[in-house]
């Protein structure tokens, strides 16, 4: 699967996950069975235009084609208005590195097993991932993986999971408990003043 297609059916995944619906209930709401979604979830399947758009459909979700130019004020205004059971995942622009975090442990969970520590750290990488961070938030984040990374295969590498599942989770928080300032417009149209 492309890595295009891998990133659109996780960000798929993950609002149905965190909508509470099944493959099941999915499959009936979208007309494709729980099979065909269960392929496409877990990458055996390359997911068709339709069958996508179907799916993406019966999550409350709509597919759009914006111009490039207008990307940023469209997911400014998305996330303006967005509510927290709207699941709305913005796009980051890291998305190819906090893909292959997840990658990277879901190896290291595939060689040494499950452990709460990699369960944190996958658990605090996908909230991350549609949070809104900061140039700092951001380096921190590629700084814990790059050393998840570094020590995947080490002996060292129990430590030094807890570690960086510590600081994922510290970051995790304080994102979770900020006070967001007053939405402001991403831009204005000329004329929209009063006076």
């Amino acid at each position: 699967m492309s890595y295009q297609s891998e990133s659109l059916t996780a960000q798929a995944r993950e609002v149905r996950e965190a909508s509470g619906v099944s493959q099941r209930a999915l499959s009936e709401r979208a007309g494709l069975t729980q099979s065909h979604i269960s392929q496409i979830e877990s990458g055996k399947m390359e997911p068709g235009l339709s069958s996508f758009i179907d799916m993406t459909r019966a999550l409350g979700l709509e597919l759009m084609l914006v111009p490039k130019k207008l990307v940023p004020a469209v997911l400014s205004l998305v996330k303006a208005q967005a509510t927290p059971e709207m699941h709305i995942h913005a796009g980051q622009p890291n998305d190819k590195r906090f893909a292959r975090a997840e990658r990277l442990v879901k190896k290291m969970k595939h060689l040494y097993g499950s452990s709460a520590d990699l369960d944190r750290i996958e658990e605090a990488l996908r909230f991350l991932r549609r949070a809104s961070l900061g140039d700092q938030e951001m380096q921190l984040v590629r700084d814990l993986t790059a050393r998840l990374e570094r020590y995947q295969a080490s002996n060292q590498a129990a430590p030094i999971a807890r570690d960086i599942a510590q600081n994922l989770q510290r970051l995790r928080n304080s994102i979770a408990h900020r006070v967001s300032p007053e939405p402001q417009p991403a831009y204005s149209l000329d004329g929209d003043d009063d006076a």
